[in-house]
């Protein structure tokens, strides 16, 4: 049986230990800091060596502009080809194809070069049909699954029977950034009043981010993102819960993590930043859980 790599991207907003522990990687993509003249393009890097988390969302809270670019082919390059080359298989969890066009330029890579060039080693690729550290659930999935031995056959095929089950629930403070961003979905009534109310977001069985339903207040979001953990996660003592944001209040996520303990029952809740990709697009304060559970069968209105 090969030994294979399980790579991800910068979407998937594994933190540094998280990677280590499970021997994960990521293509970067990148984000241009500010406007015309000014403005800067860095690596979406997942380590935050150029900025930090704080620092990054009180400039988009100031007014900066946060413009995201897909990965690169000479960044496939660098993450695909050490494994190729030496026989290696890789699989490739994707951010989803409904918010980045990465896992589209990773298809035509592999058709059109990889494949070729490395006929004695094969790159899948699953498109995780979500996005930030719920497709990095599914790379540690993936991991735990080549630890305890199974093909890198069998992985592939688990990713694709049970990336659904992976459910995300997120309120955010506007949804001004997405809508900037043309990345939500959401019913033309929706956009009709939110002043003073605070979007739902769930990532939807075609990967959409779908604005689901809006609460009146920030204290009202927060609850209602633990009823609807409650509603869709399925054996919470035996799980981790994921709480990422982007700069949210302290208490705001303290009130969240406790509640998902006491209230949802996970064993555990890891807290980590969420990445410079999907925090261009969601906006400063955003908080979002990840777990387990039911599949997810909600598309989004048109």
């Amino acid at each position: 049986m090969n030994k294979f790599a399980i790579i991800g991207d910068s979407t998937c907003d594994l933190t540094g230990e998280l990677r280590a522990k499970y021997n994960i990687e990521y293509a970067r993509m990148s984000v241009t800091l500010g406007n015309d003249v000014d403005a800067k393009e860095i690596y979406a890097d997942l380590d935050w060596p150029e900025i930090s988390p704080k620092e990054y969302y009180d400039l988009m809270r100031n007014g900066t502009r946060m413009r995201t670019a897909q990965v690169t082919e000479q960044e496939f390059d660098r993450v695909f080809i050490p494994h190729l080359e030496k026989g290696e298989d890789v699989i490739y969890i994707s951010c989803s194809s409904a918010l980045s066009a990465s896992v589209k330029l990773a298809i035509k890579l592999n058709n059109e070069k990889y494949s070729k060039k490395y006929p004695n080693a094969r790159l899948i690729i699953v498109d995780s049909l979500i996005s930030c550290i719920g497709q990095g659930m599914l790379c540690i999935e993936a991991a735990k699954l080549r630890e305890e031995g199974k093909s890198v056959d069998e992985v592939a095929s688990w990713l694709e029977e049970n990336k659904l089950t992976c459910n995300q629930v997120a309120t955010l403070e506007t949804l001004e950034y997405l809508k900037r961003a043309g990345r939500v979905k959401a019913t033309k009534a929706f956009f009709g009043n939110l002043f003073g109310v605070k979007p739902m977001l769930i990532s939807d069985a075609k990967g959409n981010n779908y604005a689901i339903e809006k609460q009146k207040g920030r204290r009202n979001g927060l609850l209602r993102t633990i009823s609807m953990t409650k509603e869709v996660v399925i054996n919470p003592e035996n799980q981790i819960a994921y709480l990422v944001h982007s700069d949210a209040n302290p208490e705001d996520v303290e009130l969240v993590r406790s509640k998902l303990i006491d209230e949802c029952h996970f064993k555990e809740v890891y807290i980590a930043p969420l990445g410079p990709i999907i925090g261009a697009t969601t906006g400063p304060g955003t908080l979002a859980v990840f777990c387990f559970g039911k599949k997810v069968e909600v598309v989004s209105a048109e």
